[in-house]
């Protein structure tokens, strides 16, 4: 297991909230990535070593890959761990962003996390308690939206006290 104190967790919104993230060459695309990319940076200068991912679409495939960018950078000194909320996640998703996910989870399959073994109406719900349960910190990407698993999962981070700093999409 790997301490709390050193961990970090992401929440935000999709691709069908933000539809623009699905285009990397896209202004604001470029822009959430760069933002993100000082926050985890950041988060690392600051002594966090391990970043959860709940690996949906959009924020958070987006920031695993930001992690593994600074793992590669900072020679191993990092860790992500994917945290996800049954093995068929992916199923239905487009076959550029299954492959994406699958790419992502072979360079950290040790990391893995599964929160329940098949698809039940609580698995989402559960992965993201999981993400603020073994984390300090936490980095959203909110539009400030009162309903969703993004509020739901910033409201318990609040209540839990993580360290929370959150981004504003354009």
């Amino acid at each position: 297991m790997y301490p709390i104190e050193q961990s970090c967790c992401f929440t935000g919104h999709r691709t069908n909230r933000l539809p623009w993230l699905g285009n990397p060459s896209d202004f604001r695309t470029l822009s959430l990535t760069d933002a993100l990319w000082k926050r985890i940076q950041s988060s690392y200068e600051d002594g966090y070593t391990h970043f959860l991912s709940g690996m949906a679409l959009g924020t958070d495939l987006l920031c695993a890959e930001l992690v593994l960018r600074l793992r590669a950078d900072t020679g191993g000194a990092v860790e992500l761990i994917p945290v996800i909320p049954y093995p068929g996640q992916a199923e239905r998703w487009k076959q550029e962003d299954r492959c994406r996910y699958r790419e992502i989870l072979q360079m950290c399959r040790e990391n893995l996390v599964v929160v329940s073994p098949c698809y039940s109406k609580t698995c989402y719900f559960l992965r993201n308690r999981y993400l603020v349960d073994h984390a300090a910190k936490i980095i959203g990407v909110y539009d400030g939206s009162p309903s969703g698993g993004t509020h739901q999962t910033l409201e318990y981070a609040r209540q839990k006290g993580l360290e929370m700093e959150l981004l504003m999409p354009e």
